[in-house]
């Protein structure tokens, strides 16, 4: 009987990838798609992060990677004339070679010290996107062109033009980032990135490189934030280095604590979760900070392991509720 509700998760998840897929032609509220497009941004930076965090590390500069991506992105666009598809993987490259250059310097500290060295070189890359001859200086760069068209057999052609092929093109960076970085938890490379993050000195003393495995960590996570930035830039035809600040890489960490730091789906219920229902009290938006801050303290105190798990409390609640009582 136990084994019959098995495929109950795999049905649930099936129905969901359906609704989300036919959902922009249901709809005509292309606010909404903008919403869920920067929402699907949010859940690759806070997958990225999910992958540092599995290995110990607690950064404070994803926004800075992503901020490279795009400027990179918009550079081999605007300047040398690339095309998005190759930028694209390119912004990302980019942006975790600097990431291996700059965690090999910094990954010679870990704990609070790293979180604090990280933060300052993320105010250091919003300095340089500000000042750097060429970059716009504060005020950006404006006129990033959009992605290629698609050109399909048949003579079909995906032009991107309104939302729905952004949509569809931030649904499918998602799903490929989220597989890539679930994969790598679940291989055996994941359970070292574990086994660093639980005893770091233990795993050493059995001739294990926790330095490198950091630092390729590291460079992965801010692969994929890199990638985020090209997208972003691209979409929005627009980028400024304030854009890519502290807060932003704040607001991810408060987004996978919110949902669950524990597993991959923590984070992506977290960065949907704090992306949607903000819009939904729009009228309220001055007090986004107060309801961001009391949503936080919530899940401390009552949901540790974050919203993911509320499901599981919720049932064991009921248990306790059930439970006859003795003598």
């Amino acid at each position: 009987m136990k084994h019959s509700k098995n495929w109950i998760p795999e049905l649930v998840y099936a129905i969901l990838l359906v609704f989300i897929l036919v959902f922009p032609f249901i709809t005509k509220n292309l606010y909404l798609l903008h919403i869920l497009i920067l929402a699907g941004m949010w859940v690759i930076l806070c997958v990225s992060l999910h992958l540092l965090e599995i290995t110990g590390l607690f950064t404070l500069c994803i926004a800075a990677f992503m901020g490279i991506g795009a400027y990179a992105s918009a550079i081999l666009s605007m300047k040398l004339r690339w095309p998005f598809w190759a930028a694209l993987p390119l912004a990302g490259v980019i942006a975790g070679s600097v990431a291996v250059l700059a965690g090999s310097i910094f990954l010679r500290v870990k704990g609070l010290m790293f979180a604090i060295i990280t933060l300052a070189f993320g105010e250091v890359v919003v300095l340089a996107f500000s000042h750097w001859p060429g970059l716009g200086g504060k005020e950006g760069l404006t006129g990033l062109p959009v992605p290629n068209s698609i050109h399909l057999p048949l003579g079909l052609e995906i032009k991107f033009v309104g939302k729905i092929p952004y949509y569809f093109l931030t649904i499918g960076i998602v799903l490929i980032s989220a597989l890539i970085i679930y994969r790598i938890e679940k291989s055996r490379l994941g359970r070292v990135f574990s086994a660093i993050k639980a005893n770091d000195t233990l795993t050493e003393s059995i001739g294990v490189n926790v330095y490198g495995y950091r630092l390729l960590s590291f460079g992965i996570g801010s692969f994929f934030a890199g990638i985020t930035g090209s997208l972003y830039g691209h979409y929005n035809t627009y980028i400024a280095p304030m854009e890519f600040g502290v807060w932003v890489s704040v607001m991810v960490f408060l987004l996978c604590v919110v949902g669950g730091m524990k597993s991959l789906l923590g984070p992506v219920i977290g960065a949907i979760f704090l992306t949607i229902v903000p819009e939904l009290l729009r009228g309220a938006k001055i007090y986004a900070p107060l309801f961001y801050a009391v949503l936080v303290l919530v899940v401390i105190f009552f949901l540790p392991d974050g919203l993911i798990s509320l499901p599981d409390r919720i049932r064991a609640l009921k248990r306790n509720y059930q439970k006859p009582e003795t003598g």
